[in-house]
């Protein structure tokens, strides 16, 4: 009698085509965040439009191959497997099995969902979906950042070798951007740009908004990376990275770039005083920054007539007549913390407890309270006189944040008048200009440019989609740092993406333009890889030798070789 033939394992099948995608993933995800930002055509005379271009057919060919490789293994499944791969894919889209999503991809979700029917109810329905009369983030590009997110999430595992890659082109950028500060042009970028704008665009990312903003995420990963990594010479590397990103940053000229520093300064000890290790880096990480704030300050005297020069805040910190005195004494408590631990703690548990970032949380609360008093003070108190050294910082007028109070005043009126419907919903995904279209000739007069977008992400959405989506928008970027900090425990390098978020969200005071698509990447939780088939129960962990990985490979092979003739 012969024997049975054994039954198939539909769950090898499975597994090759997870290992596919998770390929693919790699490949895309290293495509984003270490060639993307030296990506250029034209220098910067189309740096918008050539990035836009880039990411865009970057996720197009990513979902094309997904898609073939999708229809491949349907077909396997169907002829092998009897679809059960298949089956169990599509069994995930249950209302009981999307409940189990986690939030981020929710609020996602819900936030396509809204940009969608911003654009539906539009009057303004081509512009909407396209972005072609502002900074091309329409309803289209939204959709790629979602899709990326998505598939990052799901199909992908973020490593640490993804991020290094990323530094690696972020030091590439940080480095021509401080030449740029120098007046070096080491690219020859800035031949045939106006005089008047030769300060405005730098390093290979174009304005120096988007610039800052970038930098931002590469010192919110060297950081996180510097903070928590055990290998000396990767720390010492990190550190490195840390150190021009900072100088980048600076000399970046952009005011937003001290939002990101301190959010990142403010909300690091929340989980570095968890332990004395985490402290010293913390404290490492202010003496450093303060430090470059000294040497950038020195070079910008000795070398007054070859730098772009800095003013506004750097200045406030520059300035201040004990500088050195801080500078020495933090570097000094860096010092003590050290021997310390060594010396005095020695064979001792590293950890704290909860009551130093308690108190660390109190004191960010009270700050945020004190900055809101001033504030109101400054824009409705009696005497807003007293505030003149800083005004340009606290009195919110036209002439704020480099004229972005008229254009968030313009915004905000031009959405008043909207109807109901549009309030709610918004006038369409980046129809800001073609909103404040009626003040286009008064900002040319004034000012000499008109706004096109809101220099504000946040703003931005508000009134070209209204306050749901931007809810929905916030609560996404919120829920994702959430998520990534429960697993900061288990694997400490989470804080370097972690940190990158939080970076980018708070740059989002300006629009991120291309820098949005690094958020998908940063905010996808590191190791979520979800197969195409789905997973087995914790009950029914699979395991596949070798042997199987290869029948199965090479069934998808012959099957392509068919479809081919």
């Amino acid at each position: 009698m012969a024997k049975a033939a054994p039954k198939k394992d539909p769950n090898a099948l499975a597994e090759v085509a997870g290992s596919v995608y998770a390929g693919i993933m790699a490949v895309f995800t290293f495509v984003v965040l270490a060639v993307f930002p030296l990506y250029y055509h034209n220098y910067y005379f189309d740096i918008l439009k050539a990035k836009y271009k880039f990411y865009w057919i970057s996720v197009v060919v990513m979902a094309v191959i997904c898609l073939i490789v999708a229809i491949v293994f349907l077909f396997v499944d169907r002829m092998e497997y009897e679809g059960v791969n298949t089956k169990r894919f599509f069994s995930h889209f249950r209302p009981e099995n999307l409940k189990k999503q986690p939030a981020a991809y929710k609020f996602l979700i819900l936030f396509i969902i809204l940009a969608s029917l911003s654009t539906i109810l539009s009057d303004y329905k081509f512009e909407s979906f396209w972005g072609n009369e502002g900074r091309f983030s329409g309803l289209f590009l939204i959709c790629l950042y979602a899709l990326s997110v998505f598939m990052i999430g799901k199909f992908g595992k973020i490593k640490k070798w993804h991020l290094d890659l990323f530094l690696l082109a972020g030091v590439r950028a940080c480095l021509f951007g401080i030449t740029d500060y120098f007046r070096m042009d080491v690219l020859s970028w800035k031949e045939g740009v106006k005089s008047t704008q030769l300060d405005s665009f730098t390093s290979t990312l174009g304005n120096i908004n988007t610039y800052t903003a970038y930098v931002a995420l590469v010192m919110g990963v060297s950081c996180g990376f510097f903070v928590t990594e055990k290998n000396v010479l990767r720390n010492i590397w990190y550190y490195l990275v840390l150190l021009i990103s900072f100088f980048a940053i600076i000399t970046g000229q952009s005011d937003n770039a001290y939002l990101a520093l301190g959010a990142l300064f403010a909300l690091f000890p929340l989980v570095l005083f968890a332990t004395r290790k985490g402290v010293i880096r913390y404290a490492v990480v202010i003496a450093s920054f303060m430090s470059v704030i000294k040497v950038i300050d020195e070079l910008n005297k000795k070398m007054a007539e070859k730098v772009i020069g800095l003013s506004g805040i750097f200045n406030m910190l520059a300035e201040h007549k004990y500088l050195e005195v801080i500078v020495i004494a933090l570097w000094l408590l860096v010092a003590v913390l050290y021997i310390g631990d060594r010396v005095m703690m020695k064979g001792k548990e590293d950890k704290i407890g909860k009551w130093l970032r308690i108190s660390w949380l109190c004191l960010i609360a009270a700050g945020a309270a004190a900055v809101i008093a001033v504030l109101y003070d400054a824009n409705f108190g009696p005497n807003p006189e007293k505030y003149s050294s800083v005004s340009q910082y606290l009195i919110f007028n036209d002439s704020w944040g480099t004229n972005r109070g008229y254009c968030w005043r313009i915004g905000w009126e031009s959405y008043m008048r909207l109807p109901l419907i549009h309030k709610l919903f918004g006038f369409g995904p980046d129809t800001f200009g073609i909103l404040t279209w009626p003040f286009r000739q008064e900002s040319l007069d004034i000012y000499g440019v008109y706004f096109e977008s809101a220099h504000n992400e946040y703003f931005q959405y508000l009134v070209t989609m209204g306050p749901f989506a931007t809810i929905a928008y916030i609560l996404f970027l919120i829920s994702s740092c959430a998520r990534m900090m429960r697993f900061v425990k288990k694997q400490p390098w989470i804080l370097a993406p972690l940190g990158a978020t939080v970076c980018a969200g708070v740059c989002q005071y300006q629009p991120a333009d291309s820098n949005t698509g690094y958020v998908g990447a940063f905010s996808s939780r590191p190791g979520d890889v979800q197969r195409c088939a789905g997973k087995a129960s914790a009950g029914n962990a699979l395991k596949f030798d070798i042997q199987k990985r290869t029948r199965i490979i090479r069934k998808v092979a012959g099957m392509i070789k068919c479809l081919k003739r």
